[in-house]
């Protein structure tokens, strides 16, 4: 009876984890659909922002970008930032630890190369992982974004980016920012990604297009030192967007996936549960009707 009573136990106790996952998988649900509407409206404006900028860096000769802006300056790669987009908590599948792994390898083929890379977290799980790993410089932390806080966020991470890469002095100058996130592609499916935020790059354009510089009204610089902050600030913004929609649809998925789980631990807990319970009451009839024989002999 002891084993039909931690049988017992157990199936309430796994009932009780599955009414825990069903109500996030719905919470999750009813937040997915703001999420990715938002990734979803926002996605045309910084993808057409980010060619702009990128066919006007095209139309520049290389030897006249860091000129017409400091942060077209292609420079010998020495020291990379790092900005690792994760989550605030888990239970989202492999959202994090995807994203931990992308980051770990490229820092690692960094140090193999001889180049010196500094991590900086954007969500709690990153900051957690890189903090506890040894060899890793992190040069600061912030929470992950939520659509309230995205905007605020993204402009306090694009100055940050834009001053480390504008320093003057080459011990602590990065020469390179990229940028790790997961891409929200559907509900199923989130890709990491990786995206350089500086220097900008130049767009590649169809053979026989080089050379062709456009035409900038006021002028190149005024133009340029407008477009290219905004520019930074937008990739940022449409990668939280995405990371906070690709976060909402992995927690739902896992969720999903922890509930049916759930359901099939249950059934077979409750298969289980019978077959003792119809073994005890066989054997405890087995006794009596050999008390019964004893007594008539």
């Amino acid at each position: 009876m002891a084993n039909l009573k931690e049988l017992r136990l157990r199936i309430a106790s796994v009932k009780n984890t599955r009414k825990i996952t069903a109500a996030m998988s719905q919470i999750a649900s009813a937040r997915l659909r703001r999420a990715q509407n938002a990734a979803m409206a926002a996605r045309p404006y910084g993808e057409r922002m980010r060619e702009v900028v990128e066919h006007l860096v095209a139309g520049i000769d290389p030897v006249e970008r860091p000129n017409a802006h400091p942060l077209l300056a292609e420079r010998e790669v020495r020291r990379t930032l790092v900005l690792a987009m994760s989550a605030d908590r888990g239970l989202c599948g492999g959202f994090n630890t995807n994203i931990n792994r992308a980051v770990q390898l490229f820092v690692e083929a960094e140090k193999k190369a001889g180049r010196e890379a500094i991590v900086r977290t954007i969500g709690n799980k990153a900051a957690a992982v890189f903090r506890a790993e040894k060899g890793y410089e992190i040069a600061g932390r912030h929470e992950a974004p939520t659509l309230d806080t995205l905007v605020p966020l993204s402009k306090t991470l694009a100055s940050h980016v834009m001053g480390a890469f504008s320093l003057e002095d080459e011990a602590v100058r990065v020469d390179r920012v990229v940028l790790y996130y997961n891409h929200f592609v559907s509900v199923l499916t989130q890709r990491v990604t990786d995206m350089q935020l500086v220097p900008v790059r130049a767009a590649e354009l169809e053979v026989g297009a080089a050379g062709r510089e456009p035409t900038f009204e006021p002028g190149r610089k005024e133009i340029l030192a407008h477009l290219i902050p905004v520019a930074i600030e937008s990739m940022i913004q449409q990668a939280m967007f995405n990371s906070i929609a690709a976060e909402i649809a992995a927690r739902r998925v896992a969720m999903d996936s922890a509930t049916d789980n759930a359901t099939e631990m249950i059934a077979d807990l409750t298969l289980e549960y019978n077959r003792e319970r119809q073994a005890a009451i066989t054997k405890e009839l087995m006794e009596i009707i050999g008390g019964a024989e004893a007594l008539k002999g």
